[in-house]
């Protein structure tokens, strides 16, 4: 078999045309399996050439009726729009594809290899990552980096991460201090774990920012792709991107993909809340969840999904309620108690014993300056909605006055 070197240099038609791929393709062994395997694992872009070869190669074998030429027009069209990255050497392709009495099925294998590569990364096990460590395990905010190293954070931290692969830590006293670190790959990830009661932000290389709210975790690449810049989300953050068409954003939840160029908008996707949501500030943003199509939103829209159910919507709003708590405010509108309670739960990190139902016909509106103790925000409700509130060893006990 030939030298990484030389198949590093092949287009998709090399491959298709090489001996030793094809025989292992058609008959692999343990020493063609493990090199072949090493080839892709070595180099994403050859990685990317060589799996659609095998999805054309596996369509000769395996294709069983045409289309009129008509058809494999359209769809080389569709192909072609959706695989830019490869758009140098389609014409060679197409050229290869339709001398073949097979055309039509092979280009449906393109199709659909074409969709595999654009999401190649989506192989990330994020799940395998969170599952390490929990948000409800910890007291403090954990910065944990690709060479499985922890950092302690104060609350209020900002991680800033350089061009040149220093780090910087900053307090929100203003305290600083720049660590050099090893050059890491785009295939190690670090997390930042913000339990509740804290708050934490952090700035990627590409000066893109996120404000992480209390309860959430973050995955993000030790540095991003050439192709993409990609992070996860469990939790609630908001990002302010900065812009480059050649390399969109996509944050990821358990149920959304969220793909911007440069914007700036908030995320909701808490494993135990019924909905998840984007809402919008400036630019627009792309969002596809469950089995539904791609659905674009502008500024002031929020976009939900009701993960039960499996129903999109979405909606005008005042942004200004979603996005405050990044700034230390907590508005609220015509809010139930209950719900105003849940959000102080998580900011604060502490526990209401209350009934619900006694609580159900309460509603607020107003703004919380939650940058002041819990005491202080309870004392300004308990005002405004007739209530009074008991510290007890493990939670505040909330009754209505009588």
């Amino acid at each position: 078999m030939k030298s990484f070197s030389l198949y590093k240099e092949y287009e998709i038609e090399q491959w298709l045309e090489d001996p030793d791929f094809v025989q292992w393709l058609k008959r692999p062994t343990e020493e063609s399996g493990s090199f072949f395997s090493n080839l892709m694992a070595k180099d994403a872009q050859m990685a990317q050439k060589m799996a659609l070869a095998v999805q054309i190669l596996q369509g000769l074998v395996n294709h069983e009726q045409g289309l009129t030429n008509d058809s494999v027009n359209e769809m080389w069209d569709n192909i072609k729009s959706e695989t830019i990255s490869l758009s140098n050497r389609q014409t060679r392709l197409r050229f290869w594809i339709k001398s073949s009495s097979i055309a039509a099925s092979i280009l449906l294998i393109v199709g659909l290899a074409s969709y595999f590569l654009l999401n190649v990364n989506r192989s990330v096990d994020y799940e395998n990552i969170l599952a390490k460590i929990s948000v409800d395990s910890i007291s403090d905010i954990k910065l944990l980096l690709p060479d499985k190293s922890q950092i302690t954070l104060s609350n209020r931290a900002e991680v800033v991460w350089g061009s040149h692969g220093e780090m910087t830590l900053r307090s929100s006293k203003g305290d600083c201090i720049t660590f050099n670190r090893t050059e890491f790959s785009e295939k190690q990830f670090g997390q930042l774990i913000v339990p509740n009661g804290k708050r934490a932000s952090m700035v990627f290389a590409d000066g893109s920012r996120i404000t992480v709210r209390p309860g959430t975790h973050v995955v993000f690449p030790a540095m991003f792709a050439k192709s993409k810049r990609e992070i996860y989300v469990q939790g609630e953050a908001f990002l302010e991107v900065s812009k480059n068409k050649k390399r969109p954003f996509i944050v990821r939840t358990d149920l959304m993909n969220v793909q911007v160029l440069g914007t700036s908008f908030d995320v909701c996707a808490y494993p135990d809340q019924k909905l998840q949501s984007v809402v919008l500030v400036t630019g627009s943003v792309k969002v596809r969840s469950g089995e539904n199509d791609e659905t674009k939103i502008v500024p002031n829209q929020r976009y939900s999904f009701d993960k039960k159910n499996q129903i999109q919507s979405v909606e005008e709003v005042d942004v200004f309620p979603y996005i405050s708590w990044k700034d230390g405010i907590l508005s609220f509108n015509s809010e139930n108690l209950c719900s105003v309670l849940d959000k102080l739960s998580s900011y604060y990190g502490v526990k209401f014993d209350y009934e619900r139902s006694a609580l159900a016909d309460i509603h607020l509106t107003g703004k919380l300056d939650l940058n002041n103790d819990i005491d202080k925000a309870l004392r300004v409700v308990a005002t405004i909605s007739q209530i009074r509130y008991q510290h007890s060893k493990k939670s505040i006990k909330i009754d209505v006055k009588p």
